[in-house]
C-alpha cells in the first residue's frame, strides 16, 4: 500500500483534465479516477495489456521504477517543475537506481529531469558502476599454433602436424583481487586431445598485502646476495604462491615480510626492514629446502660509503644444515666514479652447503674483481669502454687452485636507440696456459640512411689452446611492414657437425594471424636469431611450416 500511496504522489503532482476514462476497471465514480486518468494521459502509467489498470494488485519494483522512469522523462519535456515535485522524483530515483540503470535510464536523462548536481545522480552512476563491473570483469586471450615438420636429410621421414591451443580467462573480482586461468590443449588436430597444462592464478593488491598464487616471476630478484635464493641460477619461473606483507604500526616500522614457496620444493621467508639512524637496510632469511632435504637463514645488509655515498658494500652470512652444518659468506663492493666503476665480490662456501636455489657453488674460496674505464666523453655518439676482470677461486680448504683466469672487453655501443653494439675481448687462463677470444656486432644496418631493411649481426669464438672455433651470422631483411626473411649460418668445429644454416620467412597475413615457412641444414640447439646456446647438435634437415593465430 505504501508503493500506492506514492503513486498518488505523483497523480497529485501531475494533474490535468482527463478526457477519457483509459482503463475499463477503473469506475468513474472511484476517488482516485481523476489521478488515474491524469497519470494514463501523461504517458507516467499504461496498465496492462488486456487494458485494465489492476488498481488493487501490489506494485513490484520493477513496475514502480517503470513508472519513474516515465514521470522522469515527462519532467524532462516540462519547460518548468515544481521544486516540491523534482524533490519527490529524486527521492524515487534513488530508491530505484539499480531498476532505472536496468530499464536504461542514464545520468545524462536525470541530468535533464533533476539537474546536473543531485544525490539521484550519484546513486544511479555508482549501479552503473557496479553493472560494469559485474557484466564487464572477463578477458578472454589465447592463441592457436599449427605445425608441419618434414625431415628430409639424411632420410626422408613421415610429415608430422602438431597443434597447440590455448585459452586464458581472466576475471576482476574487485578493485585489488584478480583471478584467471590458463588452459592448453595438444593434437587437437589429431584427433588425440590432450589438456597439456592447466594453471589457475590469482593476484590480490591490497594496501598492506600483496598476494600472488599460481605462476610466480620474480622478475630478477635474488634475496641479499644469493646464498639462499638467486633468481637466475634456480629457475625464471615457478608454479607456487608469493606474498608480501609491509607493516607500520604506532609509527614502527615491522618492515616488508615476504614469503613465498614452489609447494613441492621450498619454502622461503624473508624480512626487510632498515636499522639504526642512518636507515642500513637488513634482511633476514629462512628457509625450508625439500629438494635439498634441510635447512637454511642469512642475513644480509648494505651501506654506503664515501664523501658522496658512491661507494655501496654489501654482505650475507648463511648456514645450511642438512646432514651436517654448513656455513657460507659473501661480500660485495661496487662504485661508479668519475674514471672508473669497479666491482669486487669475495665468497667463502663450505662443503655441504647446498641449498637449491643458491647463486655459489659449494666447496669454493674465491675472489672476482672488475674495473671498467670509459674511453670516450657521455656526449659522444659512440661510446666506448674497456673492462679488465680477474677471477680467482681455491676449494674451501685452500688446498686446490680451481680458477685463475684475467679478462679484458672493449666494448662499443654506437646507437643505443637502434642497439647497435660490439665487443671483443680474450680471457687468458693461467692455470692452463689457453687463451679464449670472443668477439660481437649486432643490429648492423646494410644499405644507406634510408633504405636499412637489411639487419646483420655475427658471433664469434676462438680456443686458441685447442684450436676449436664456432661462430653464426644472422641477416634479417624486411621485404614489407608484414613479411620477413630471416637468413643464418653457423660453424661449430667442435659439434656434431661442422656446418649449419637456416632460412625462415614470416608473414603477418592479417592482425593476430601470422604464417612462417623455414628449412634447417643441421640443427642447431638454439631457435634463429637466438644465441643462448652456440652448438651444432644434429645432422637433421628439416622443413617446417606452421601458422600462429592469436586473440
Amino acid at each position: 500500500m505504501k508503493k500506492l500511496v506514492l503513486v498518488l504522489v505523483l497523480v497529485l503532482a501531475f494533474a490535468l483534465p482527463v478526457l477519457a476514462n483509459p482503463f475499463v476497471d477503473v469506475p468513474l465514480n472511484h476517488w482516485a479516477y481523476d489521478s488515474v486518468q491524469s497519470l494514463a494521459a501523461k504517458g507516467v502509467i499504461v496498465g496492462y495489456p488486456d487494458g485494465t489498470f489492476g488498481g488493487a494488485k501490489s506494485l513490484t519494483r520493477y513496475e514502480f521504477a517503470e513508472a519513474v522512469a516515465k514521470a522522469l522523462a515527462y519532467v524532462e519535456g516540462m519547460d518548468f517543475a515544481a521544486a516540491d515535485d523534482v524533490a519527490i522524483l529524486e527521492k524515487l530515483a534513488i530508491e530505484f537506481a539499480d531498476e532505472l540503470a536496468s530499464l536504461g535510464v542514464t545520468v545524462a536523462d536525470l541530468e535533464a529531469a533533476l539537474g546536473a548536481h543531485t544525490a539521484a545522480i550519484a546513486a544511479l552512476e555508482t549501479t552503473v558502476a557496479k553493472l560494469d563491473t559485474f557484466f564487464e570483469p572477463v578477458t578472454i586471450s589465447g592463441g592457436v599454433e599449427v605445425t608441419y615438420e618434414k625431415v628430409i636429410l639424411p632420410a626422408m621421414a613421415p610429415a608430422t602436424i602438431t597443434d597447440e591451443t590455448s585459452l586464458n580467462i581472466a576475471v576482476e573480482i574487485n578493485d585489488t583481487t584478480n583471478a584467471g586461468i590458463e588452459l592448453t590443449w595438444i593434437d587437437v588436430l589429431n584427433e588425440a586431445v590432450t589438456l597439456d597444462d592447466a594453471d589457475f592464478w590469482l593476484e590480490h593488491d591490497g594496501e598492506d598485502l600483496h598476494l600472488l598464487v599460481g605462476e610466480i616471476d620474480l622478475d630478477g630478484e635474488d634475496i641479499g646476495l644469493g646464498l639462499i635464493y638467486a633468481y637466475d641460477t634456480y629457475q625464471e619461473e615457478f608454479y607456487g604462491a608469493w606474498a608480501q606483507w609491509t607493516w607500520d604500526e604506532d609509527d614502527s616500522d615491522l618492515g616488508a615480510w615476504t614469503l613465498f614457496m614452489d609447494v613441492e620444493d621450498f619454502y622461503i621467508l624473508n624480512i626487510g626492514f632498515e636499522a639504526g639512524d642512518d636507515d642500513i637496510p637488513i634482511g633476514v632469511t629462512a628457509s625450508y629446502d625439500l629438494l635439498a632435504v634441510g635447512y637454511a637463514a642469512s642475513v644480509d645488509l648494505s651501506f654506503d660509503i664515501g664523501d658522496e655515498d658512491d661507494t655501496t658494500v654489501a654482505a650475507e652470512a648463511a648456514m645450511f644444515y642438512g646432514a651436517a652444518m654448513a656455513f657460507a659468506g659473501v661480500g660485495s663492493l661496487s662504485g661508479e666514479y668519475d674514471d672508473f666503476n669497479l666491482d669486487v665480490d669475495v665468497y667463502y662456501v663450505q662443503p655441504g652447503f647446498v641449498p637449491t636455489n643458491s647463486d655459489w657453488d659449494a666447496d669454493l674460496l674465491g675472489v672476482d674483481v672488475t674495473v671498467g674505464f670509459p674511453l670516450t666523453d657521455e656526449d659522444d655518439d659512440t661510446q666506448i669502454d674497456v673492462e679488465a676482470s680477474w677471477n680467482y677461486e681455491m676449494d674451501a680448504a685452500f688446498a686446490i687452485n680451481l680458477t685463475h683466469e684475467i679478462g679484458a672487453e672493449l666494448a662499443f655501443i654506437i646507437d643505443a636507440d637502434a642497439e647497435e653494439e660490439a665487443m671483443v675481448g680474450a680471457t687468458y687462463d693461467v692455470l692452463t696456459g689457453g687463451i679464449d677470444i670472443e668477439a660481437e656486432y649486432v643490429n648492423l644496418p646494410l644499405g644507406d640512411e634510408e633504405d636499412t631493411e637489411f639487419i646483420l649481426s655475427a658471433h664469434a669464438e676462438y680456443a686458441m689452446l685447442t684450436g676449436d672455433y664456432m661462430g653464426v651470422a644472422t641477416l634479417i631483411y624486411d621485404f614489407e611492414e608484414d613479411m620477413t626473411l630471416l637468413l643464418e649460418g653457423r660453424v661449430d668445429t667442435d659439434g656434431a657437425a661442422v656446418y649449419s644454416a637456416e632460412a625462415k620467412l614470416e608473414y603477418a597475413v592479417a592482425e593476430n594471424t601470422d604464417i612462417f615457412v623455414r628449412f634447417e641444414y643441421n640443427d642447431w640447439e638454439d631457435d634463429i636469431n637466438d644465441w643462448d646456446d652456440l652448438e651444432i647438435t644434429g645432422t637433421d634437415s628439416v622443413l617446417e611450416a606452421g601458422v600462429e593465430v592469436s586473440f
